[in-house]
């Protein structure tokens, strides 16, 4: 009887296991591409430039495209916006600048040669396009698809030297800081401190909530936000994440709690990070957006995981800090890079292209 007990009690468990893992697999969103009036290509195009990175997934742009003209202006969405940690819109701003060079890359790698400019009166992008071959770049379409943001913790391993000195391009050896070294432990100090504000302020908590997504359900709906994917939670991880976490519960004392201490893990777990500087005009923040979709690709195509944390830029005490301690004016970005045993790819989860795109 005893052993009769025991092998139902093992079924039921190998049962709610198998339910568990199959609850917590990766969902996959699919995004409608089809646009009226833009050819099948250039909806591939645009579909490419939608997986650039921005905050909280939020994705705050709107697109107007002029095939016959062949330009298409990039514009910040009024409603999708993060008006209590980005009350300037600065991330929105660093956010256009993140699309607008991922829309280049992506139209590089289906043969197009782009060229952009900002019009700093009425805040847009305009990106020029023009066919130049018709030989498609097939890695550096794979490379963007690749790129994402990765919350996991990274191995302390140092970044190759051999990467350091020959193949980085992008990464600007006086603004990367190495796990160990003096300004490492000020960026790490900075970075948990003004988050552990953050997760304590009611209106913060109250913002991200409005932005996580709870369920497959949610995610398949919104096709936007931070679901358990963008946090790097799957598996098992993600369905009890799911089943024990709601709205309300998410602006609570325990899920702060539990995003102080993984806040913690991450910043322990890398092999440094990079910082990125720019002025604080529109254009610039744009610039800086261009600028770390160039060094995230270079990153990805490394093997190196990239995970922002713009907590300490967020709050002004500590941004001002950091910066007199680093010896570095406006600081807009801080990347936290590291090895990982899979580098994984991007979720994929962005909203019908027709969402946001019309066609003049």
């Amino acid at each position: 009887m005893k052993i009769k007990i025991l092998l139902i009690t093992v079924a039921i468990l190998i049962l709610l296991v198998g339910i568990l893992l199959f609850l917590g697999r990766k969902i996959d969103v699919k995004t409608n591409k089809k646009v009226s009036n833009l050819s099948e290509e250039l909806q591939e195009v645009f579909y490419l430039g939608s997986l650039a990175p921005n905050s909280h997934n939020i994705q705050s742009w709107e697109i107007t495209v002029y095939p016959e003209k062949e330009y298409v202006v990039i514009a910040a969405d009024p409603e999708k916006k993060l008006d209590v940690i980005d009350p300037k819109g600065r991330e929105v701003f660093i956010s256009l600048g993140c699309y607008a060079k991922t829309l280049m890359k992506s139209f590089e790698a289906y043969g197009y040669k782009t060229e952009y400019s900002f019009d700093e009166e009425n805040k847009e992008i305009t990106v020029k396009y023009h066919k130049s071959s018709e030989e498609a770049n097939l890695g550096l379409a794979e490379l963007i698809k690749k790129r994402h943001t990765d919350k996991r913790g990274f191995e302390n391993q140092a970044l190759s030297s051999t990467y350091l000195s020959s193949e980085c391009e992008s990464l600007d050896p006086d603004f990367y800081f190495e796990n160990g070294s003096p300004e490492f432990e000020a960026i790490k100090k900075s970075t948990l401190d003004a988050y552990i504000v953050q997760a304590n302020d009611k209106e913060a908590a109250e913002e991200l909530s409005n932005w996580l997504r709870l369920s497959n359900a949610e995610t398949k709906k919104t096709k936007d936000g931070l679901p358990a994917e963008q946090l790097g939670i799957l598996g098992i991880k993600k369905s009890l994440y799911y089943l024990t976490t709601n709205h309300e519960s998410a602006k609570g004392e325990t899920f702060s709690k539990q995003g102080i201490d993984t806040a913690r893990k991450q910043l322990e777990g890398c092999s440094g990070f990079c910082i990125i500087s720019s002025e604080n005009t529109e254009k610039q923040l744009v610039e800086c957006g261009m600028q770390t979709v160039e060094l995230w690709l270079e990153l990805t195509d490394a093997g190196i995981s990239v995970q922002p944390m713009s907590y300490a830029i967020e709050e002004e005490e500590y941004k001002a800090n950091l910066q007199s301690v680093l010896n570095i004016d406006n600081i807009q970005m801080i990347l936290r890079i590291g090895y990982t045993s899979e580098y994984g790819c991007n979720a994929g989860i962005r909203r019908d292209l027709a969402d946001y795109i019309s066609v003049k």
